[in-house]
């Protein structure tokens, strides 16, 4: 059968359980990661996604939505709804699920063909605490070999800092057991750790699946320390990019957030809210500040470690920086997410400044339209809730088609002084906007901190700086005699 080439771009959740309008993007890179606190929703994701296509001819899971969906107690699923968007052989493909009636539609026969596998946190649980028996005695049949079993040993032994000598299964009754072996000691799966078990049973299953194909892991962290998640997650990588994969799983794993080489998807509902929010590439800190609680009266939301040292310098002048505290929401889009999250959940919403860089979402209609497909829904008061979180979204001044590191950067050159000099000995750099004031800070041979701070002191002594963050500067001056802060 000829490959495939298929990705899944996108699915929007019209109505799944507790997702209602809801729309998450795969398409960025190979491997998604979907966090969020319990209940959020990241299962029933999951679950979705497993029951979008049907099984190819090298096969892969057939998976019905009744595998997930169960009926109980009077929970029929009708009402569900969600649209799949695909490209297949180059083709934009959209296909709409749900529950109508009796039956879930559309047919198998009339989904996407794709090699699918699901890893379910049933297979957290070790081999031993699955045997009921009471045998002592497990007389097993010969070792049999494994696909791409040199691979999977390579890798394994890789994550796990072991040096695994071989690797197989081992018949016992109607079962298999995995089997592995470090110089002497031999043993099976009935010997392993959950961590291990579950370790060889990812790789298993990476290696095995034929080109384009898609794999769905809930709770990928669950049996592993931290080192050894992200040593597994560089072979993911490797083996997804090398074989057009998609991968998609689930954590609550923290520290994954600071990665920026997997899509980052942060699934997040308001307190007292059915509203739920994806955060797309946000960062740990922001993550935190969505979870925990607020100790300090004003809060300013930058993108990056640039903006927040431009807002700091701001705030250190208007001398307010023991009523403030800062926030990183990484991708600019989350801007948006967050203003209109904070509406819903916190009635301090004026408060709160989201600060975008001032080379996209520019005009109000670029805004609006934003914050639009964000903050959806048409209840009598949403339009006047969305213009409210629209309001808290503010910029830095730029020029026209600028960007700032690159503006910036022309200014550092216009100072006096050795960074001036740094910064005049750039050249072109080509497509990265961030290589103009990385570069002045490899030359200087500061630490990123201590550079950014000298770097915006220069610049806000000269004569673009006060247009350059007037939004923010009004917002500090109004909130201050308006709270009657000294």
């Amino acid at each position: 059968m000829p490959v495939i080439q298929q990705t899944l771009d996108s699915v929007k959740f019209v109505s799944l359980k507790g997702l209602k309008n809801v729309e998450i993007n795969f398409s960025d890179k190979p491997i998604t990661a979907i966090f969020g606190v319990n209940g959020c929703g990241k299962s029933t994701i999951l679950h979705a996604l497993a029951c979008l296509y049907k099984p190819i001819a090298e096969g892969g899971e057939k998976n019905y939505f009744t595998r997930f969906f169960k009926k109980e107690n009077g929970v029929s699923w009708k009402g569900s709804k969600l649209e799949a968007f695909f490209t297949i052989n180059g083709r934009n493909v959209n296909k709409t699920y749900g529950k109508g009636g009796d039956r879930w539609t559309p047919r198998m026969n009339n989904r996407p063909g794709r090699y699918v596998a699901y890893i379910g946190i049933n297979t957290c649980v070790p081999a031993i605490e699955q045997e009921i028996i009471t045998l002592t005695n497990f007389k097993m049949g010969d070792i049999e070999d494994v696909t791409q079993k040199d691979k999977i040993i390579a890798s394994a032994s890789k994550i796990m800092n072991y040096s695994y000598d071989d690797y197989g299964k081992v018949p016992y009754r109607k079962k298999k057991y995995k089997k592995v072996s470090k110089g002497a000691v031999k043993y099976s799966s009935l010997a392993m750790g959950a961590g291990e078990q579950r370790l060889f049973t990812i790789l298993e299953i990476l290696y095995s699946m034929p080109a384009y194909s898609l794999l769905l892991i809930d709770e990928l962290d669950l049996t592993l320390h931290t080192s050894a998640l992200n040593k597994l997650l560089d072979e993911m990588i490797k083996i997804a990019e090398d074989k057009h994969l998609q991968i998609v799983f689930t954590t609550h794993r923290e520290e994954l957030a600071a990665r920026t080489d997997i899509n980052i998807r942060h699934i997040w509902k308001a307190t007292e809210s059915d509203q739920t929010f994806v955060l797309d590439h946000t960062t740990p800190e922001c993550l935190r500040r969505l979870t925990g609680r607020m100790e300090k009266r004003l809060e300013i939301y930058v993108e990056d470690d640039l903006a927040e040292a431009i807002a700091k310098q701001v705030v250190r002048d208007k001398e307010m920086l023991p009523y403030i505290s800062f926030h990183q929401f990484g991708a600019i889009e989350n801007a948006f997410v967050v203003a209109a999250g904070c509406d819903i959940q916190e009635q301090d919403s004026d408060n709160k400044i989201f600060i975008l860089d001032g080379d996209r979402y520019t005009t109000n209609e670029k805004r609006l339209e934003r914050m639009n497909k964000i903050y959806s829904g048409n209840e009598q008061d949403k339009e006047e809730r969305r213009n409210r979180a629209l309001s808290h979204i503010k910029q830095f001044i730029l020029p026209s088609e600028e960007q700032p590191e690159h503006f910036l950067w022309e200014k550092l050159k216009e100072a006096k002084g050795d960074y001036a000099q740094y910064a005049q000995e750039i050249q072109a750099v080509g497509t990265d906007m961030h290589a103009y004031l990385n570069g002045v800070q490899e030359r200087c041979g500061e630490s990123r901190e201590i550079f950014l701070y000298k770097v915006i002191d220069i610049l806000s002594k000269q004569n673009f700086w006060n247009g350059y963050v007037m939004e923010l500067s009004a917002w500090l001056d109004e909130r201050k005699e308006t709270l009657g802060l000294e």
